[in-house]
Parts: structure tokens; C-alpha cells; sequence
């Protein structure tokens, strides 16, 4: 089985309160939450992104209302106003070469790139897929969620991915469910050039501290997650590291991911 070579990338950032992303977490610190996007670069597969970032058009999603309200509670700097796409060419990388994108979630920090790669293979969890349909508005904004993200061909260029998939039939990347943050949200498992096993874990929490020590994020944030099968996800992950001790779990907006970043 040939392995993966991975790069963690990012076009922009948010910030939350420490104290809202873990149990125990302070009020008065706050961490930087990048949107990171991985890069995996396969010797047979090619390349393939997971997920895609903010891009600009974060912001001209949000310009009306209700959308408008997404900037204001989570206010987005970013650091390539171009999107990964312009990240990508600046580290000598064709979009072009960009064969699939596999997006864990549809929020719009993992979705909002998704039109600059209109050639490439998409894959997602069903579920995730029906639960944005048919919804704008108040509706699209409680599931983090911006329609005019999603480009007119997507469902025709989708292939579905579930819990245990072998997203390339040769074994070398499989699909786990961690759901709670969003329906359908998806991880995928694999190992490196370095003979180290992976998991991308998304949004199944916001900090590795989450995971190793079991810490739920505040109650608050019951408003935007299913907290029974939030926690399931969580346990799942917690479970994962003490048993697989050298599995590296790599949630998306952790600072130790961003730390991965050339």
C-alpha cells in the first residue's frame, strides 16, 4: 500500500474564547482558529484536498442579511484573500492538478473554495450533502451553512462516502463518521511518507486537548451541535488515542495543526 504525503495550508482565521472551545478554558484567552485545508499528494491517486477554506467570497456571501450575521459572530481575517487556490499556485502547485476534494463538512469555512476547482471529483457523506438542501436564510445560518458556496454542478460530480469507505479502493485512505458538529461530518484515516497513521478528524473538536483528556466544549455551544452525538464523535477520538497511541489525530482548527503549516 503506498502512503500519503500531506500539508497542512490555510487562507484565513477566526477567533473564539478559549473557555467556549473546552471545558475549563479560560474567558480572557482566545484562540486562533485557522480553516485549514490539507493537501495529500498520492504517488497513483495524485492530489487531493480536504476541504478548501474561506476564500473571498466568504465575504461576499455575507454581505445581506441574514447571512451578514456569520462575519459579525465569527469575524474572519484572511491571510490569501485569493483562497487556497492562490496558496496553492504560491507553493508551485497547479490547481488543475487538484483531482478531488473531499469535504468533511458544508460549513462555510471548509466549502468556501469549492468554485475555484470546478474539474475536480467531489466527496462527501449523503447525509451531510441532504442536510443542505433546500435551506437559505435563518435555516442555511443555524448550520453555518452559504448557499451561494455550493457550485450549480455539485451533486453531479459527488461521489458518497460513509463510515469505512476505501475512498480509492486500494486501502489507503478509509472514511470514519464523527458527526455532532454536523451531520454527516466525515474524517479520513491514513499513513504518511513516514509510516505514521493519520486521521483528519475535521471538526469532531476544536482543540487536541479535546480528545486526549475527553473535555467537552461549553454548553454554549449546545446551540450548534448535537450533543449527545457530539460527544459519541468525541469519545470515538478519545478512545482512538489512548488505544492507538501513535495514531496522529489532527483536528482542523487546532493552533497545534496550525503549527503543521510551512
Amino acid at each position: 500500500m503506498t502512503r500519503w504525503h500531506w500539508t497542512v495550508l490555510s487562507d484565513g482565521w477566526t477567533e473564539a474564547h478559549e473557555a467556549a472551545a473546552i471545558s475549563g478554558g479560560s474567558w480572557f484567552e482566545k484562540v486562533r482558529f485557522h480553516a485549514t485545508v490539507v493537501l495529500l499528494e498520492h504517488p497513483v491517486h495524485g492530489r487531493v484536498l480536504f476541504d478548501t477554506g474561506y476564500s473571498s467570497r466568504f465575504f461576499t456571501e455575507t454581505q445581506r442579511w441574514p447571512y451578514r450575521l456569520y462575519r459579525m459572530l465569527t469575524p474572519v481575517t484572511l491571510t490569501e484573500p485569493r483562497g487556497i487556490i492562490e496558496v496553492l499556485r504560491q507553493r508551485g502547485i497547479e490547481p488543475e492538478s487538484i483531482h478531488h476534494i473531499i469535504i468533511s463538512h458544508w460549513h462555510a469555512d471548509h466549502i468556501g473554495g469549492l468554485r475555484d476547482f470546478p474539474w475536480a471529483r467531489l466527496h462527501s457523506h449523503r447525509q451531510a450533502w441532504d442536510s443542505i438542501q433546500d435551506i437559505s436564510g435563518i435555516a442555511a445560518l443555524r448550520r453555518a451553512f452559504l448557499p451561494g458556496l455550493v457550485p450549480e454542478d455539485t451533486a453531479a460530480r459527488m461521489q458518497w462516502l460513509s463510515e469505512g469507505c476505501d475512498v480509492f479502493g486500494d486501502g489507503s485512505m478509509t472514511v470514519l463518521e464523527l458527526p455532532g458538529h454536523a451531520i454527516g461530518q466525515i474524517g479520513v484515516r491514513f499513513v504518511d511518507t513516514t509510516g505514521r497513521p493519520v486521521l483528519l478528524a475535521a471538526d469532531a473538536c476544536w482543540l487536541s486537548k479535546a480528545f486526549r483528556e475527553m473535555l467537552m466544549p461549553h454548553p454554549i455551544t449546545r446551540l450548534m451541535h448535537d450533543w449527545p452525538v457530539y460527544r459519541g464523535s468525541l469519545s470515538r477520538l478519545h478512545d482512538l488515542h489512548r488505544h492507538e497511541p501513535d495514531l496522529l489525530i489532527v483536528p482542523c482548527h487546532c493552533p497545534e495543526t496550525a503549527a503543521l503549516m510551512p
